[in-house]
């Protein structure tokens, strides 16, 4: 083992505000953000396959969910809705364009070799092409990013971007996943940067958060995708 300190299984943004929990399984992150008054609630974004530490960062917080959303329908992202919704009576939304993908969720895990079985929780669809809601006293506004899954998008909060696994912050999400187009990802992503603004911090589904900004100075893995003419 290096002389590195490890990473956190939780990390504290946004001066507390906003919880990072890097899943076990597959690494993904959930977020926990707090009630923008402060009346304890917080909203969960893409709640993964980590159970207890989910449940564990939540008893710290202190805080009490009161809506889960996710960004897509891929099982590290969704695979702790069920549970909380149980646990809590909350939403949990989702692109209706990604419910078909949800639902292939245990047949996915089984390809992975992960033993986990989840259950699907009833999905609040968002069919429309912007949708928005509002939830812990906050607004927010989910932007489709087709490519990575058909139903992605990024849930734009003020200047907070919950950009699942359609942007990272030092590389690209490119797979062989089911369901991908790498060239409606790359117009989506294209899309994008053409109306949203640097400073806005992205969060993404795996890794380190970043601004916008800093993405197109410094990830050079996507600029070659972005750049490319064909399909990567």
């Amino acid at each position: 083992m290096s002389g590195a300190a490890a990473k956190p299984a939780v990390e504290l943004l946004l001066g507390g505000a906003l919880r990072r929990i890097t899943n076990s399984d597959l690494h993904s992150n959930t977020y926990l953000l707090a009630d923008a008054g402060g009346q304890g609630g917080c909203v969960v974004v893409d709640p993964g396959l980590d159970r207890e530490r989910i449940e564990a960062a939540i008893a710290e917080s202190g805080w009490t969910p009161t809506a889960v959303l996710c960004t897509h329908g891929h099982f590290d992202h969704i695979g702790g809705a069920a549970w909380l919704q149980q646990r809590y009576g909350i939403a949990v939304h989702l692109r209706r364009a990604d419910l078909k993908l949800a639902k292939l969720a245990n047949f996915m895990m089984a390809a992975f070799k992960l033993k986990h079985r989840i259950a699907l929780p009833e999905f609040s669809l968002i069919d429309d092409e912007a949708g928005e809601l509002q939830a812990a006293g906050r607004q927010f506004r989910f932007h489709p990013l087709p490519g990575h899954t058909p139903g992605s998008a990024g849930i734009l909060s003020e200047a907070l971007l919950f950009s699942g696994d359609s942007l990272y912050a030092r590389r690209t999400a490119l797979s062989k996943l089911p369901g991908e187009d790498h060239e409606q990802l790359r117009a989506s992503l294209k899309g994008l940067f053409a109306w949203i603004d640097g400073g806005v911090l992205v969060l993404p589904g795996h890794g380190g958060s970043a601004t916008i900004a800093e993405i197109l100075a410094g990830n050079t893995e996507l600029r070659a995708f972005m750049s490319a003419a064909q399909p990567a």
